[in-house]
């Protein structure tokens, strides 16, 4: 091969370097739009370069492989790391929450008046854009989705109308 053993283990360091920055940044919530996918493609690289630093080496790994102690850590790991899979796949889900579906209902559905304050949008200025635009009537107790079917309209014409409404200076 031409890949030495010495490249090999710096390109393994190195990505594995990369790994644990870019994981640490995601663990603490820094989720820049590079970092998850630089985060899989560095973990991906990792399991390739790993796979040939493991053919490369081979005659060194099977001595280590015949140790008892060797084998009694892959064991203990991968029983752990097993758990870490299995434990949450037999616990029943309380129930099967998608955030994203929660806020967007509870928009719909909230008075005008609590989603301008929400999103800190001027209310009369919400009001009016409603009337000015397409002519809707609407007062500020009504819900987006009550708003839409009183005057035959899409739920997302109401949204869209709402969210371009001035915000609060």
């Amino acid at each position: 091969m031409i890949l030495s053993k010495n490249i090999l283990s710096a390109a393994l360091a190195s990505l594995f370097v990369c790994i644990a920055i870019t994981g640490i940044l995601m663990f603490v919530g820094m989720r820049l739009a590079f970092v998850e996918p630089l985060h899989i493609w560095f973990g991906l690289a990792f399991i390739a370069v790993s796979g040939l630093h493991l053919m490369k080496n081979w005659k060194t790994f099977s001595f280590y492989f015949a140790k008892k102690t060797t084998i009694l850590s892959i064991v203990s790991v991968g029983i752990i790391a097993s758990l870490f899979i299995i434990v949450p796949m037999l616990q029943p889900h309380s129930s099967d929450i998608n955030p994203k579906q929660k806020i967007f209902t509870t928009v719909m559905n909230a008075p005008l008046s609590e989603v301008a304050r929400f999103f800190s949008l001027d209310e009369e200025m919400m009001m009016k854009q409603l009337q000015d635009s397409s002519g809707i009537e609407a007062t500020q107790k009504q819900s987006i989705t009550e708003i839409a079917k009183a005057n035959n309209k899409k739920s997302d014409e109401i949204l869209h109308l709402v969210l371009n409404a001035p915000s609060v200076q």
